[in-house]
């Protein structure tokens, strides 16, 4: 048995078929996926300020809201 989920040992799945050309460039361990999966976010992020400015910097912060609102109730519940 191997680690990957079952739908990446089959390779009739779609997904399998897409990742093919790419999987020897993938990551092979979980913390370079998350460090490489960051870095492109903050990648993103700078290309994105670079081009609109001002507006691309509080993007994040508006998209932390809801959850920030949720928590806000949550500990107010009690919960």
């Amino acid at each position: 048995m191997t680690d990957r989920p079952y739908r990446l040992q089959n390779p009739e799945t779609p997904i399998a078929a897409l990742l093919a050309p790419v999987r020897p460039y993938l990551p092979k361990n979980r913390e370079a996926a998350i460090l490489a999966t960051l870095l492109l976010f903050l990648t993103l992020w700078g290309l994105a300020i670079a081009t609109f400015g001002y507006p691309a910097l509080v993007w994040p912060m508006k998209a932390i809201v809801p959850g920030l609102v949720v928590c806000l109730i949550l500990i107010t519940m009690g919960k």
